[in-house]
């Protein structure tokens, strides 16, 4: 019997591997109890093949399965055990498909295949891209000052190890340089991973008057400069759980216009701030999807503490953040989904140029155009979602390009409601929306493919039944 064999230690990893694999205990058996005459309903992994990885190394598609070789498996759980490792195949960005196969061997044994279709991983192309939070709050202000142009050089899976190198200039509304490495965690292995910014804009949003963020432009001087840099290390404890602690420094400079327009632009009316800024984040992921996730669950918490004395920046800030989303099968082609998310900061009055609340990071449907201030903030969204057109792919013969050749699409319907608050001490008279429940309701279709490219068309309406067509782009439910 396992109990009889097993120590209480091996039983609590036993545990452990059945949390974060989602199977139960008696699903997997460690290998060593492979030693055993198998019992009945169980087949041992003799072999896994893998094809279709031209740069990719093995040992980084063999980090993303549920199983390996020598573990036992209860033949019912097969299937299972192979879709859930083909998901995290496709979340990791390396490839445009995957697929995973078994084939039960007449001695108990199992022989999976493994097969993907590689992406592109090299991206020298130029910029041209709206500055401002949304397309829809770009289309409303009808600025065209307000777009970025440049080159952008990127190149995935460096050394077909997961690793990545980014080198970004930016030039327009924002003039940007940066530069950047990312090394990435095997299972129970850490990664790291390092960015240096600067950037500089002669126009810039200063203050928020009637819900809108207003924007100011010099000809004759430039209106902020902002060195940015980070360093940080990551474990990534399970197949689903991963640990980050980073050390960022920022370091802002702004013009005396821009003070004299907004004296809490920065901190204490200075022209300059820099400060540490050092982060936690935990997540345990397990959707199966983290472009467009269908079911599953995702769980994500930080802590952010930013300012540490050491300049006598006037700034100390700690932030709590949290995350909770949760998505369902309801049948083959209904799908709900719920997302929440709180935050809350330390001090009650933020420079303006680390803008909080909502609007930035995070927006309620049907308010695109709006910016909420506040230092804490509560927001709920909802959808149902109806897939009208199952994934499928187009196979272009005339593309010369494999990576290119096929292309996945689905379309899906969505009705939407969502809600939320956010609390600021001592608001300005003219921003009605802080300190005051706020929702948005309305339907929208969502174009998914290839690339981890997703079009969002939604026709929302809000609690002052202003209402508008609004488009996002790479927008994950």
């Amino acid at each position: 019997m396992i109990g009889e064999c097993v120590s209480a230690g091996r039983l609590l990893y036993l545990c452990i591997v059945m949390y974060v694999s989602g199977l139960s205990v008696d699903a997997m058996v460690p290998s060593d109890t492979g030693k055993k005459q198998a019992d009945d309903g169980y087949v041992l992994v003799q072999q896994i093949i893998i094809t279709g990885n031209k740069v990719t190394r093995q040992k980084v598609i063999l980090n993303e399965l549920i199983f390996k070789k020598g573990d036992r498996l209860l033949v019912n759980r097969l299937g299972q055990i192979s879709r859930r490792s083909r998901h995290n195949l496709l979340n990791t960005s390396l490839f445009n498909f995957a697929a995973v196969h078994y084939t039960i061997q007449s001695d108990n044994t199992v022989v999976f295949h493994i097969n993907v279709d590689e992406r592109w991983y090299w991206w020298v192309f130029p910029i041209f891209e709206v500055a401002d939070r949304n397309l829809s709050s770009f289309f409303n202000s009808g600025d065209w000052s307000r777009v970025n142009y440049g080159v952008y050089l990127k190149r995935d899976n460096f050394r077909g190890r997961n690793e990545k190198i980014t080198a970004r200039i930016r030039l327009g509304y924002t003039t940007q340089i940066l530069l950047g490495y990312a090394s990435p965690e095997y299972n129970k292995k850490a990664g790291w991973g390092a960015m240096f910014s600067f950037r500089m804009a002669d126009q810039i949003p200063y203050g928020t008057v009637d819900n809108r963020q207003v924007f100011t432009a010099f000809t004759d001087e430039m209106a902020q400069m902002a060195y940015e840099g980070a360093v940080y290390y990551s474990l990534r404890a399970g197949l689903y759980q991963r640990h980050k602690l980073e050390l960022r420094y920022q370091h802002f400079n702004v013009s005396d216009s821009v003070l004299y327009l907004n004296p809490a632009y920065l901190t204490e009316g200075d022209n300059k701030l820099q400060f540490l800024q050092l982060t936690y984040e935990f997540e345990h992921d397990k959707r199966d999807s983290k472009v467009y996730p269908l079911k599953g669950t995702r769980v994500k918490f930080e802590a952010v503490q930013s300012g540490f004395g050491l300049w006598q920046d006037g700034l100390k800030n700690l932030k709590l953040g949290g995350y909770l989303d949760k998505h369902f099968r309801l049948n083959n082609r209904l799908n709900w989904a719920s997302m929440l998310h709180g935050e809350l900061n330390s001090s009650n009055a933020l420079p303006y140029v680390l803008n909080a609340g909502s609007g930035y990071d995070s927006f309620l449907n049907g308010y695109e155009l709006y910016v909420i201030d506040g230092t804490r903030q509560f927001t709920a969204k909802n959808y149902l979602l109806f897939t009208l057109l199952q994934p499928r792919v187009k196979n272009l013969g005339f593309m010369p390009l494999t990576q290119f050749a096929k292309v996945n699409y689905a379309f899906y319907l969505k009705a939407f409601y969502d809600f939320g608050y956010v609390w600021q001490e001592n608001p300005s008279i003219t921003n009605t929306f802080v300190n005051d429940w706020q929702y948005g309701y309305g339907a929208g279709i969502d174009f998914v493919t290839f690339y981890d490219m997703v079009w969002s068309f939604n026709y929302a309406i809000n609690k002052h039944r202003q209402q508008g067509f609004f488009v996002h782009f790479n927008l994950a439910i």
